[in-house]
């Protein structure tokens, strides 16, 4: 198991800023997870292994006991959880071995900011041009997309919250852009 204790992103060095209402979250497992969608081979040996169907329809989350799986396109998904991705990488090439598939363990590649409160919604429609409006995207969708020009991941946890996946060398730029995207909905005090 790889000791994530000593992570430390450059959004670190300005997380104590943070306004409520955004964090930067633990690091967690992340495996970039490629395979044919339409075999049942390959469906089957990943249900058996993370204990979930992956989701099929563009922009979907699936969520298990310890994993999740953000649908990326037809045949690829990013599998967040757990603490070894690691273990989670050889149980996989291992139950799907002789099939086309790619595994990856990109737990230090991307770093996941929580973005939560009433004003979520309209934070990231500042921030992107896809429309995070309550009646277009709701908890369970997710997306691929450019935050502040910076590649993100978006997926809806719940009503209120997103989790938004950058790449840990743009974590300060965009969690700097959340934050003052953020401030405008500060309530006066």
């Amino acid at each position: 198991m790889v000791d994530t204790a000593f992570w430390v992103t450059p959004a670190a060095a300005i997380s104590s800023t943070f306004p409520e209402g955004l964090r930067e979250l633990a690091p967690t497992g992340q495996v970039n997870l490629r395979g044919k969608a339409g075999e049942a081979a390959f469906t089957g040996g990943v249900k058996s292994v993370l204990g979930l169907d992956l989701p099929t329809e563009p922009n979907k989350v699936a969520t298990g006991k310890d994993w999740k799986a953000l649908w990326l396109s037809p045949d690829e998904w990013l599998i967040v959880g757990g603490n070894d991705a690691g273990e989670l990488v050889v149980t996989l090439e291992e139950k799907l071995a002789g099939q086309h598939v790619a595994i990856n363990d990109l737990s230090a590649n991307r770093t996941i900011f929580a973005l939560e409160g009433p004003h979520s919604h309209k934070v990231l429609m500042k921030s992107s041009e896809v429309d995070f409006h309550p009646r277009v995207f709701a908890p369970g969708d997710c997306v691929q997309t450019l935050i502040a020009k910076s590649q993100a991941i978006v997926e809806q946890v719940d009503p209120e919250t997103f989790h938004i996946y950058v790449r840990a060398s743009f974590s300060r730029y965009v969690g700097g852009w959340l934050a003052r995207a953020l401030e405008e909905y500060k309530p006066d005090t």
